[in-house]
């Protein structure tokens, strides 16, 4: 019995996918779990340490420097190495690290202790849309890319697990909650970096799990795929990092990570203004990330029948965009401004795997490697800037208005410079086609 193409795809991807995504997310959660709880902390540890906005805002964007600083050695030991062994140790990393924050006394070990995290979690990102790059061909990368940074807007769920420890462990054994809640949510990513390693394989080739005419499909198809464009160049790496286009996708992303991160180091105390208990903070803050689950996944498939990325992405921007305009210049009306925050979240998260899932379209191998790297490395200054800005405006003026006002414009920004990306692209293309015609007259 002879079995078609379109059945080993179907077959092959099915088993790719059941595989390895389920963990992958689960880990995304855990990232973003840890990467976010100093948000539930402030609520309470801001006061008992003495913390004030605009320092707090530097204390949670700190965690980028060190993250930006060490993004690209770390995806280039990826290249060398692998994903399997070294984004285990990551893993394992971070959750120990968010363990150690318990033990904060202040400012100074609250900084420290962030740029350590810094370290620890640099890599992670890049080196899991690399795998992907390695597992999926390019029709199904965005799709996949969304099933597994689907966890990123669930983990939006993390907020009230977190507020939920910080309350009731508060006082146990004499320790305050926030306390218990860097220990508890610590530890599952220690257990996940060992799971990790159990389970991930570097490349098709390592598949046992696939029978041989469906590693031999996924094997041909990515090959196409480098050799179209150009993986097999010399200095693979440098060719990535290097790329006009790189270049240009880092600023998009600081706008954009300015917007996110800002949004998200804050949300927790931008409801405490508008009166709110910690518990239903924790649930409220987690609306805008589960109502963008359905239409991040949605949008993504759209991307991938559609064979287009850059205006996917800008037009979720200008949605954020104009989400954060109405919550801005309705902060003083909490359903209304919520409301605001909803469209803003589904925007943000919409961005996302369309965002990742760009690079790939004009890298592959070591260079995508050393392009995710790099984009995601220095793009996530903005994950400083942005909940930098944050605090010293909050500070200056009392309240979150003008800051949620300067998230929109920021996202915006990101929308229209990836269109005019988009535009270069698009004229450059035009410009080849017409010389080719051309040379063959």
């Amino acid at each position: 019995m002879t079995t078609s193409p379109v059945d080993i795809q179907t077959r092959t991807l099915r088993k790719v996918m059941w595989r390895f995504l389920p963990l992958l997310g689960l880990c995304y959660f855990a990232l973003y779990l840890d990467r976010l709880n100093v948000s539930v902390a402030a609520l309470t540890m801001n006061e008992q340490l003495g913390i004030t906005p605009a320092v707090y805002g530097l204390i949670a964007g700190i965690f980028f420097w060190t993250y930006s600083l060490f993004e690209i050695p770390s995806n280039y030991i990826v290249s060398r190495v692998g994903v399997r062994l070294w984004v285990s140790r990551i893993i394992v990393s971070w959750g120990l690290v968010t363990m150690a924050t318990a033990a904060a006394q202040g400012e100074l070990s609250l900084m420290l202790l962030r740029l350590l995290l810094g370290v620890a979690e640099a890599g992670f990102s890049p080196a899991m849309l690399f795998f992907v790059a390695c597992w999926f061909p390019p029709a199904q990368r965005a799709i996949a890319i969304s099933l597994m940074v689907v966890a990123v807007p669930l983990s939006g769920f993390g907020t009230p697990i977190s507020t939920h420890i910080m309350t009731g462990m508060d006082g146990l054994l004499g320790l305050p909650g926030w306390r218990w809640m860097f220990l508890v949510t610590g530890l599952p990513p220690v257990i996940l970096g060992f799971v990790f390693y159990m389970v991930i394989r570097n490349r098709p080739t390592d598949a046992s799990f696939l029978e041989p005419d469906e590693r031999a499909w996924l094997t041909t198809e990515l090959a196409k795929e480098a050799e179209g464009l150009g993986g097999h160049t010399a200095n693979p790496f440098r060719r990535g990092v290097l790329n006009p286009r790189v270049a240009v996708l880092v600023v998009v992303y600081i706008m954009f990570a300015f917007s996110l991160f800002g949004y998200q180091f804050f949300i927790p105390q931008i409801l405490r203004q508008f009166g709110m208990e910690t518990n239903l903070i924790g649930w409220v803050a987690a609306l805008p990330p589960v109502l963008a689950v359905v239409p991040m996944v949605w949008w993504s498939r759209h991307s991938d029948r559609s064979r287009e990325r850059i205006r996917h992405f800008a037009a979720s921007a200008a949605t954020a965009s104009v989400g954060f305009l109405a919550a801005g210049l309705l902060i003083d009306q909490p359903v209304l401004a919520i409301a605001g925050f909803c469209v803003a979240g589904i925007g943000l998260y919409c961005c996302i795997p369309i965002q990742l899932s760009i690079p790939s379209t004009f890298l592959a191998g070591s260079a995508l490697a050393a392009g995710l790297a790099t984009i995601n490395g220095l793009g996530n200054i903005g994950g400083y800037i942005g909940p930098q800005v944050t605090g010293i405006i909050r500070e200056a003026t009392g309240d979150f208005r003008l800051a949620v006002l300067v998230m929109g414009v920021s996202i915006m920004g990101s929308a229209v410079l990836a269109l005019v990306l988009d535009l270069r692209i698009r004229r450059a293309k035009a410009a080849a086609t017409r010389a080719a015609v051309l040379d063959a007259s």
